[in-house]
């Protein structure tokens, strides 16, 4: 598997490590450091005459004892792709990584103006995040509004683009009665559950009625996510535009899993703790049981689960279900068994180090075993209650180093599985662009020969740019931050790598076929057109006003140049890079790309994520997310036509389509591991 790959890989491990109880870390969102115009800007001008604004009292802030205690916003509201102001608008203000702890955050106001200008007084410091909302567009968000005591921010502009109104109905399938507050949030079809802005999304809420308003929803394919209490979620895909038809959502109750849990005997109750994983999501949950052992997952989709039970003094149980629409299983036994042991010790970590790490037994899909396990000062440990089969041996040092080992867990007797941390280095250097600092920019180090059994994490950047990353082992490596990779580097001691990204070499906008619309978080990929060189991978997405900028290219050399944005055709073409370009303009015309179904090959089930790698020798070209539907329907560009393409999803065996004919695809797949069939 090569380096891009494994990035993706590891992308989609951090988002399933939420639902799994915090196992995995999210990557933080990573900050654009190519000089563009940003989304954000301060603006030069100012009027003649201070704005009027028209904004709701708000008698519920008290007074403040002194206006040097708190800060100012001020900002303008346009529309994108006309640049005239927006007069009706909503600011809600969220709490950032970086929100002072003591503060919460302001909540929501109404402001009217007929410039588009606003200025919201009296605002505990800190860094913030501000979404914008507005008739009739889609949502924007302001990350990392940085609120000082006794000033105000400068003028902010805040561009908004246009969005349909999607109108509809959620129901009760059994009774068709309206369902009062039901949630419905939306994405783009192309963006999968966790990804982007999943934490800010625009949602509706139904009425009595279940009558619900969605505002600001782009054109295309788009993907409802509907959920009610007492009824099983659901995910809907709906082609908005101009005139969308009334949506009919029905509910159910849905399906059920009930059971207890006992000790080996099958009778004897006990007292413990039960977890339901989806294992088609990938996601997991764990709680205790009643008194009696009893436990109940209600209000489940259609699909595959596995139920696992733990005791309070070890042992473990699980059952694998797959199941179907409002099924009840009721009566399930889960007889706690010892399992085996893993132990084993660590090794190659500093005394702090050791005292940080956690050691923990996974297979695909969550949980392999009780809880995680830590080291003693010799770095011993014991993971207990491991069930026989292959599992994943992985020793974490938070938010800095990982190691794994793949280990057969046999059915009658305990594994000895010895963790090493290769001995390591010391890289810092500074990040700077033109000589001046990069401040809070993540710099990822990547190994340019792949270990698939350590990781190293990334880290971010000081006020004054600088950066340390500790326990490198020797090798060649390459910094990523963000979009820019520096040029490979031999790294055989304590280190000093300074380094100064340049400023955007091929930057424009994105627009739609016709007009000014802006065709926001379309992806920018560039790679070498000689692919026997090395291996250099420039990207960016698409601003909220259609912009990209990418730095990195070597005068002279020749790049295989995409953009894509699902619902849209691809866009490819060979740049031979010579000077700077920054008034590129790429126009995108709607296209909903061809047609695949994803569905398990023994039962039939329909998938619902699969990705997709162009394979350019033993490299990636363009890689894709494809959120499936409900009958595992999904779409991938028709520009992939003649090339081979690799299709993979987790726990499942990839399989790969030599020079696609540009056909539907109809992909049925085996549950396993590529490492597995090897």
């Amino acid at each position: 598997m090569n380096l891009d790959r494994r990035a993706s890989i590891l992308g989609l491990a951090a988002v399933a490590g939420v639902a799994l109880l915090a196992w995995w870390l999210l990557r933080p969102d990573e900050t654009s450091i190519v000089q563009r115009q940003p989304v954000a800007v301060p603006v030069a001008e100012a009027p003649a005459t201070p704005p009027a604004i028209e904004a709701p009292p708000a008698p519920e802030e008290p007074a403040p004892d002194s206006s040097a205690s708190f800060g100012t916003f001020r900002g303008r509201v346009i529309d994108a792709a006309t640049r005239e102001p927006v007069r009706e608008f909503e600011l809600t203000f969220l709490g950032s990584a970086e929100t002072k702890v003591g503060y919460e955050a302001p909540g929501t106001r109404k402001f009217s103006a007929n410039d588009g200008r606003f200025e919201w007084q009296y605002l505990p410091p800190g860094s913030w995040n501000v979404t914008a909302d507005a008739p009739g567009y889609r949502r924007f968000i302001v990350e990392g509004v940085r609120l000082v005591k006794g000033e105000p921010t400068a003028e902010i502009v805040v561009p908004l683009t246009r969005g349909n109104v999607v109108r509809g109905r959620v129901y009760d399938e059994a009774t068709n009665a309206g369902i009062v507050a039901a949630r419905i949030s939306f994405r783009d079809a192309g963006t999968g559950r966790y990804q982007g802005d999943w934490r800010t999304r625009s949602f509706a809420t139904s009425d009595k009625d279940g009558s619900f308003v969605l505002n600001g929803v782009p054109a295309g394919r788009v993907r409802l996510e509907v959920g009610a209490s007492e009824y099983a979620g659901r995910e809907v895909d709906i082609v908005v535009g101009n005139e969308t038809k009334l949506v009919e959502i029905g509910l159910s109750t849905g399906a059920m899993i009930a059971g207890r849990l006992t000790a080996a005997d099958g009778v004897t109750p006990v007292t413990g703790r039960a977890g339901l994983e989806d294992l088609d999501d990938r996601s997991a949950a764990l709680s205790r049981t009643g008194p009696a052992g009893e436990f109940e997952f209600r209000n489940l989709h259609p699909g595959s689960y596995r139920v696992v039970g733990r005791g309070p003094r070890g042992g473990t149980a699980t059952r694998e279900f797959a199941i179907a629409g409002n099924e009840r299983i009721e009566g399930v036994v889960l007889a706690l068994r010892t399992g085996r042991t893993i132990r084993g010790t660590v090794t190659g970590l500093s005394a702090e180090d050791l005292k940080r790490v956690e050691i923990r037994a996974q297979r695909d899909g969550g949980f392999a075993g009780d809880d995680p396990a830590t080291a003693n000062e010799r770095g011993e440990y014991e993971l207990r209650g491991v069930q026989p089969g292959r599992v994943y041996v992985v020793a974490d040092v938070p938010s800095r180093r990982q190691v794994s080992q793949t280990v057969d867990v046999p059915a009658h007797s305990d594994v000895t599985v010895n963790l090493v941390f290769p001995r390591g280095v010391r890289l810092s250097g500074r990040v700077t662009q033109r000589g001046q600092p990069i401040a809070r920019v993540s710099v990822a180090p990547r190994s340019s020969v792949l270990n698939d059994n350590l990781f190293v994490f990334s880290t971010t950047t000081s006020a004054n740019g600088e950066y340390v990353i500790e326990g490198l082992p020797v090798g060649e490596y390459f910094i990523r931050i963000d979009g820019y990779r520096t040029r490979s580097f031999k790294l055989a001691g304590d280190m000093v790598f300074d380094i100064d990204v340049p400023a955007a070499q091929l930057a424009g906008r994105i627009l739609e076929e016709n007009g000014t619309v802006p065709i926001v978080g379309a992806g920018l990929d560039l790679w070498p057109a000689d692919a026997g060189g090395e291996w250099i991978r420039l990207f960016d997405h698409a601003d909220r006003l259609g912009r990209f900028a990418v730095a990195g290219l070597e005068p002279g050399s020749t790049f295989t140049f995409t953009v894509y944005k699902p619902g849209y055709e691809l866009y490819r073409e060979q740049i031979r890079y010579a000077t700077p370009v920054h008034d590129k303009t790429i126009r995108l015309r709607r296209d909903p790309g061809v047609a695949l179904q994803a569905v398990d090959a023994a039962t039939g089930k329909p998938l619902q994520e699969l990705y997709v790698s162009e394979m350019i020798g033993d490299k990636n070209g363009l890689s894709l997310t494809v959120p499936l539907d409900e009958q595992g329907l999904g779409y991938i560009p028709g520009g992939l036509a003649g090339a081979t393409v690799a299709f993979w999803t987790q726990g499942y065996v990839s399989q790969t389509v030599s020079a696609w004919d540009g056909d539907r695809l109809d992909l049925k797949f085996v549950r396993g591991t590529d490492e597995a069939q090897r």
